[in-house]
């Protein structure tokens, strides 16, 4: 890594050592190394040496086999907008139970669901994975498979686990020392070192010696939310240091807090309420009978999440199309001859099903280019676009989303056309109006109009609060608009008419 990077680009975030413990953001400003914090290289296990003998020594290290986390995680929106605080997706609490020696995770898992908690169980293995809902009469359904995403999940999980991340730099046959750095002032070493597959750069802190963050380069190409950012750079931040207990050792020192960022932006912050080490484990806490690896290795479950079947895509009165399932997959309307994709596909794989589909379904007709209005996004379907050198028009406000989402999927930022003011798009010997609009945590959203069909599409419309709003633009501007496409659905009703299927 080039000595002046140092935490992100300049303008993202970083992060600054609090006297809590936490890590608390600050402008990415604060972290220029200044001359005076350059440290040549020392052996790349020293520090590495450090780090483990504050967690407990590597013998201790090496003994946790069993390990039961009680936790807490706070999932993020992923967002590009420069605002003071970042945006909360949802709350999870989870009793995490591993076996290290296996390979083997069982992950309770408890959403709020309006007043409730709801419950689901996955246990998941190197090759298979399984999940079991309670039904509301607190019976359970019987096991099913999960997607082979989680088998992923659970290889990045473990491997950055830091009881399990320093044992394995130190025993690393690539391991080597990088110059040191400083982070909010303190001088922190660096080392490099391939952890389970994964080129790593570790951060420890020169201070007090203890673990500090572990950056990386990942795909999830199986997750439904993470395949569409490509190859993206991992942050994996550890804090909040206390001792915990184990029997036969003088205990673990364990970081209690956890913070994920992907993209250069907060992914989740998981909080680890209670810690035991050598936890019981029954026998059949992490099994998957053979018939249900069979059912694993023969359904949908082992292959990516965005592989949906197309057996409800359909043209809809001729000018619309959707491929799959509402909501869940892109959409199009078509100006003349020609058909202009709506907010894209997750990875560029599944944009050639897509195609492939389309051209069968209406011969004769072409492909114009890509139109995102939903902020925030990541599209990797894009890079299809930029990949056959297609148009692709971008909402002002997933701009800086879609440049990095190109950029990870090796394809030029430029390729992206941010329309920042009203304008008229000719395609097909038709012609689409493109405005912008602000919805609540949303600004900058794109409103497409095609007066030939009385049509109005931005894709966040599909809340009742947002069609509202969408539906005062519409009176505003004095449009002739029968019905309004959102992500949801391509024909509802429009203002002040009612549904017509």
């Amino acid at each position: 890594m080039p000595l002046p990077r140092l935490l992100r680009p300049a303008g993202a975030a970083a992060f600054a050592f609090a006297t809590t413990g936490a890590f608390l953001p600050m402008p990415a400003s604060s972290l220029r190394l200044p001359p005076s914090a350059l440290r040549l290289p020392s052996a790349p296990s020293a520090p590495l040496d450090t780090a483990i003998a504050r967690m407990g020594g590597e013998e201790t290290l090496r003994r946790i086999e069993r390990v039961r986390f009680e936790m807490m995680t706070l999932w993020q929106r992923l967002t590009f907008e420069n605002r003071p605080s970042d945006l909360i997706g949802t709350y999870e609490l989870h009793s995490d139970l591993r076996n290290y020696t296996l390979g083997a995770w069982r992950n309770t898992r408890r959403f709020l669901n309006g007043p409730t908690l709801r419950e689901m169980t996955d246990i998941v293995q190197k090759d298979a994975g399984i999940r079991r809902i309670p039904n509301p009469d607190g019976t359970f359904a019987p096991w099913a498979p999960i997607n082979i995403a989680y088998i992923d999940e659970r290889k990045e999980i473990f491997a950055f686990a830091p009881e399990r991340l320093l044992l394995a730099a130190r025993a690393a046959s690539d391991l080597r020392a990088l110059s040191d750095t400083s982070i909010a002032g303190l001088p922190h070493a660096r080392v490099a070192a391939t952890i389970d597959g994964f080129p790593t750069t570790i951060f420890l802190r020169r201070n007090d010696g203890f673990l500090a963050m572990a950056r990386y380069r990942a795909a999830q190409p199986n997750d439904f939310g993470l395949a569409p950012w490509g190859d993206m750079e991992v942050e994996m931040w550890y804090s909040r240091w206390g001792k915990y207990p184990m029997p036969g050792t003088n205990g673990v020192g364990y970081p209690s807090q956890w913070d994920v960022r992907r993209v250069g932006h907060m992914y989740k912050r998981v909080t680890v309420l209670a810690a035991t080490f050598d936890a019981a484990a029954p026998a059949d806490s992490f099994a998957i009978s053979d018939s249900l690896r069979t059912v694993f290795a023969s359904s949908s479950a082992s292959r990516p999440m965005w592989e949906l079947p197309m057996d409800s895509a359909k043209i809809i009165e001729a000018r619309l199309a959707r491929f799959g399932n509402i909501g869940q997959a892109q959409t199009a309307v078509k100006l003349g001859s020609q058909w202009l994709l709506l907010e894209g596909t997750g990875v560029p794989q599944r944009n050639e099903t897509d195609i492939q589909w389309l051209k069968s379904a209406d011969a004769g007709s072409s492909v114009a280019g890509l139109l995102i209005t939903v902020p925030n996004a990541g599209r990797g379907g894009a890079a299809w676009f930029a990949n056959h050198k297609l148009p692709v028009y971008v909402a002002p406000g997933a701009a800086s989303a879609t440049a990095a989402t190109l950029a990870n999927w090796k394809q030029p930022r430029t390729a992206a056309t941010v329309v920042t003011k009203p304008q008229w798009l000719r395609i097909g010997g038709d012609s689409l109006w493109l405005e912008t609009i602000d919805y609540p945590d949303y600004a900058g959203a794109l409103v497409a109009y095609v007066p030939s069909m009385r049509w109005v599409y931005s894709g966040l419309a599909a809340s009742p609060l947002n069609l509202d709003l969408l539906a005062a633009r519409i009176r505003e501007r004095g449009w002739t608009v029968d019905r309004i496409g959102s992500a949801r659905s391509l024909t509802q009703p429009g203002p002040g008419r009612t549904a017509s299927r």
